[in-house]
């Protein structure tokens, strides 16, 4: 039974060797399907509404390239586009950091990934606190910035941080992360007085030291909101000290259920923040997102969907060498000046593979990101998620062609894609259309996947300047793409 209810949620999307029921017409079968959703089910792609054009900076990594980055061929980089990585070395196999004598290695490592990123075109977000040693394996007999009342150490790291940054030409092109969620004892259990104190001193001596180099911040575990004490005094603080970042970082890793949880929510509240505490609206990453379960190609897919209009996310890829953790990201315009970008957290799952003795393989989440850095070219049109924040899209118009990608995050039932407005394409307001399917299906972080399926194509009729078909999403992990032309 599951076999065929498998199999018939594709009949509707794809013409494949097993006819319909002759039970019921094509179009009377999309049309109970139709009549039957609500806006909870549905999302919306509208033709008529330019967005701007796909600049695919969904593409980001996070500890996801091995020192040796050519070990990877160059086309698994610019297949995905990749275009941002953050990195500062991390829980290393070999370099502990500063406060156990490993520090000179780990910040090898860091320039070697600064020119990886370089390379690409990529930008690099350094993370400070790994340099340090603060990655979560520095036990309890660790140091810290401002023990004993003294700076004296932790200027000692600052002073050989900032020559070395300038020693290695890496002032342009990069960002300065000062801590890795310091509201979590995991990476700072010094509580957040000595934070605060920590950031202005670190903030301060950046500023005179490495005058123009960006600093990001606060990279908080949790999103913006205004019930949570790390980030109303955070922003209360650097207000008054005048050590704002210059782009603000934050991480959403949690339940889906959490409505903070999502990037449609934490970008308004950030803006309105800001606002708030009359600060700059500037540049926003979120360099670590998505719990395991969302760690495949429907997940990916959502995350992309998420990044439209004021919202913008990325890919990832993976280190075959080092089991770091790997990410995506990308960016677009936000409300008011602000531009917001998004890594994607992997959790210690590559997209990529190096099979014994030279060969690399991808899986299935890595085709997401590759068709939409790779084939989903052109201008982006404005798509609106369904009301139960389940479905989203993400639609292009190029050549001639239209692509939607979409993605449900953790979620199986019907839901529907609404097309609107073709007539801005020139096509007529009724008729037929015929649309092609891609399936990207999920089997494990260590399957190969070559190529998403091609599922051929389907006639679906339309009228009112309105295209809509169904998604029978079967899997939580299973995602697809549509193209049509005109």
């Amino acid at each position: 039974m599951l076999f065929k209810t498998c199999f018939l949620a594709l009949l509707a999307l794809t013409s494949l060797a097993v006819p319909l029921s002759s039970e019921l017409s094509t179009s009377v079968k999309e049309r109970e399907i139709e009549e039957r959703q609500t806006s909870s089910q549905i999302t919306y792609v509208n033709l008529a509404v330019n967005t701007g054009t796909s600049v695919h900076r969904a593409s980001g990594i996070l500890y996801g390239v091995p020192d040796a980055y050519s070990n990877i061929p160059s086309s698994f980089y610019t297949g995905m586009g990749f275009n941002y990585l953050s990195f500062g070395g991390a829980q290393h196999p070999t370099y502990t950091g500063w406060i156990w004598g490993g520090y000179t290695g780990r910040m090898a490592s860091v320039v070697t990934h600064y020119k990886a990123a370089r390379s690409y075109g990529a930008q690099f977000i350094l993370k400070m606190s790994d340099l340090w040693g603060a990655d979560g394996t520095q036990g309890s007999s660790a140091i810290w910035p401002y023990d004993n009342n003294s700076w004296t150490e932790y200027d000692r790291f600052l002073a050989q941080f900032v020559s070395d940054i300038k020693a290695n030409s890496m002032t342009s092109n990069i960002k300065l992360l000062i801590w890795n969620e310091p509201d979590l004892t995991y990476f700072w259990d010094k509580g957040i007085d000595r934070y605060m104190l920590t950031w202005h001193h670190t903030a301060n001596y950046l500023k005179t030291n490495l005058a123009g180099v960006p600093i990001a911040g606060p990279a908080f575990s949790g999103p913006p909101s205004t019930s949570n004490g790390w980030w109303t005094r955070f922003l209360t603080e650097v207000k008054a000290q005048g050590t704002a970042p210059n782009v603000y970082t934050w991480h959403h890793e949690f339940s889906t259920s959490d409505s903070l949880n999502d990037l449609s929510v934490a970008q308004p509240n950030m803006v309105s923040m800001l606002n708030s505490y009359g600060l700059t609206i500037g540049e926003f990453v979120i360099d670590e997102y998505g719990i395991q379960a969302e760690q495949v190609p429907g997940g990916a897919a959502w995350n992309v969907g998420t990044c439209l209009g004021n919202h913008c996310l990325k890919p990832l890829m993976v280190d075959p060498q080092l089991s770091y953790d790997i990410a995506c990201e990308e960016t677009g315009p936000a409300a008011g000046s602000s531009m917001i970008s998004l890594l994607d957290f992997l959790e210690k799952q590559t997209i990529i593979r190096r099979l014994e003795p030279d060969t690399t393989a991808t899986e299935a989440k890595y085709l997401v990101y590759k068709y939409y850095a790779s084939t989903m070219t052109g201008y982006r049109v404005q798509t609106t998620r369904s009301t139960d924040k389940k479905m989203d899209s993400y639609a292009v118009v190029g050549s001639n062609v239209v692509r939607i990608l979409v993605g449900g995050r953790q979620v199986t039932g019907t839901y529907q894609v609404t097309v609107q407005n073709l007539s801005s394409l020139g096509l007529a307001t009724s008729g037929t259309i015929t649309i092609r399917t891609y399936q990207f299906a999920y089997t494990s972080a260590t399957t190969r996947v070559d190529a998403a399926t091609d599922l051929g194509t389907y006639d679906h009729t339309y009228s009112s300047n309105t295209l809509s078909f169904p998604i029978y999403q079967t899997s939580t992990s299973t995602t697809w793409a549509f193209e049509f032309s005109f």
